[in-house]
């Protein structure tokens, strides 16, 4: 009972401190930045109310489950942020994350006893393997929790339990975000889910950042990128033309990372622009099940990659596939950078490696103005929940799946959403707002997520074109893969069914 208290105490702490910021945001004239500590640290007056009366919604397990059993989890361990376990240490995301396994563990009478195996991008198939041997002979793990395009490519060896046939997992909570749970949804079968469970979903976001300072320098009192998505005017042709020609050199007459640009990129992130044209590569076929988004083999499509790859090209931009180009924006040498959410806190537990400067925030640009909404793209590294389908304690760990999931969105969301990112890591309530337009706009692809089946054509053939030196060449390079893409949806569908 004591545990239980203390997670309704936190969830109230989350909620009040959510209200002051917004109180903060109508007070004209203030501006208030809550660091780490006082985030943590805040405590929240009596109310009358309990947590099953607030906005979030309640799930439809049992009070209470006596599995009296311990549910294995095959984790992959080079996450990025805190999402599994952690010790109660006063901070608000930790003591969040460590309440929720106790409450789960205490409501289903189970034990979570977790085997760690690095199975980031660079891993994930030996991590895949590694599930595999166990599948095919112990069955000791309960739930496979990896990097996202893992989970897709266990779906087809038949590793995973249709989650959809469980009566525990409610598909429709807010937990399982729809956009996601649509796309992963084929023939009315589900092997795997994420949302709330993941805190690294949310971390791995992505979004336009810049240097407010350095902006005043270069913009004076023109409108901000964030009054440009208010008045719907943030296009990819609007911004390219404010940053392609900010450049300084350091002196040695070379263009590197020792200079000053108008914007740095990740290459990877590069996929955002895709996304935020409103484009995937693979979409619901009536007949066949899946085919080949018209949209992505388009002129539409292949003028915005073209757009794209011109600006990549420009003299104040500089783009490469190391992390270390993230420097050049956090020592003030870049006034825009496209990047995951976890840069305003650095990888978890790190002193350094994060912004520490007031930054604005908003999403990627529109590709054309009509688009409905600005969409934002998820980095690949987040975690993907799946079942074993041969689990001895299947109905535990279907159960575990949606308690955690339902947890997490009552607590552990909030933790991290509302007070970290919106309170702890910005100072003022325009960027804290940017931080729910790119939460409301977040986009899924089936390519992105089977891009392994793909050969990873429908991830990064986009991408790979902008950055070519003939960006112009996206039709045909859509061509050539047609066949290998032809060839994966038919394997997704001989699994799947119609």
């Amino acid at each position: 009972m004591k545990k239980f208290i203390r997670i309704i105490a936190l969830v109230m702490a989350l909620l009040t401190m959510s209200g002051m910021f917004a109180a903060c945001a109508n007070t004209q004239g203030s501006e208030e930045t809550t660091d780490g500590a006082g985030a943590a640290e805040t405590q929240a007056p009596v109310v009358e109310t309990t947590a099953e009366e607030t906005l979030y919604a309640p799930d439809d397990l049992k009070e209470k489950y006596d599995f009296n059993e311990t549910v294995t989890i095959f984790m992959w361990s080079d996450y990025t942020m805190m999402e599994f376990y952690a010790e109660e240490t006063g901070d608000v995301i930790d003591d969040a994350i460590f309440n929720r396994n106790v409450s789960v563990e205490t409501r289903l009478g189970v034990e979570f006893e977790y085997v760690e195996e690095k199975g980031a991008s660079s891993n994930y198939t030996t991590w895949i393997q590694k599930a595999e041997n166990d599948w095919q002979s112990d069955n000791v793990y309960d739930i496979y929790a990896g990097y996202s395009r893992s989970a897709p490519l266990m779906a087809l060896k038949g590793m995973n339990a249709n989650l959809l046939e469980h009566e525990a997992f409610s598909v429709e909570k807010p937990w399982w975000p729809e956009a996601l749970t649509t796309e992963c949804t084929i023939s009315d079968k589900l092997y795997f889910c994420s949302g709330d469970i993941s805190t690294n979903l949310l971390w791995m976001m992505i979004g336009t950042f810049y240097n407010k300072d350095l902006y005043a320098q270069y913009f004076g009192g023109e409108k901000s990128p964030m009054d440009m998505v208010e008045d719907n005017e943030w296009t990819m042709e609007k911004f390219f033309s404010m940053v392609q020609d900010i450049y300084t050199d350091d002196g040695n007459m070379k263009k590197d990372e020792n200079d000053t640009f108008g914007y740095v990129l990740y290459e990877t992130n590069a996929d955002a622009f895709q996304t935020s044209a409103g484009i995937i590569s693979i979409e619901r076929d009536p007949e066949k099940g899946l085919r080949i988004s018209e949209d992505w083999n388009s002129q539409r499509c292949a003028d915005a990659c073209a757009l794209l790859g011109n600006f990549l090209a420009s003299e104040g931009v500089l783009y490469n596939n190391k992390t270390s180009i993230r420097d050049i924006f956090y020592e003030e040498r870049a006034l825009f950078i496209t990047d995951r959410l976890f840069i305003v806190a650095g990888k978890d537990k790190q002193e350094t490696g994060k912004i520490e400067f007031s930054y604005g925030l908003v999403p990627q640009p529109k590709f054309t103005t009509d688009q409905e909404v600005f969409l934002t793209n998820v980095g690949h590294p987040f975690t993907m929940y799946a079942v074993n389908s041969q689990s001895k304690k299947l109905e535990a760990a279907v159960t575990s799946l949606e308690a955690i999931g339902s947890a997490n969105h009552r607590t552990v969301t909030p933790a991290v959403f509302e007070v970290a990112m919106k309170v702890r890591y910005t100072d003022d309530p325009q960027t804290s707002g940017m931080y729910d337009r790119l939460r409301e706009g977040i986009s899924f692809d089936i390519g992105r997520l089977y891009a392994s089946t793909f050969q990873n054509g429908t991830a990064n053939l986009f991408r790979t074109t902008a950055l070519s030196g003939n960006p112009s060449g996206l039709l045909s390079n859509i061509k050539k893969n047609v066949k290998v893409i032809e060839k994966g949806i038919g394997t997704i569908m001989e699994f799947y069914g119609k």
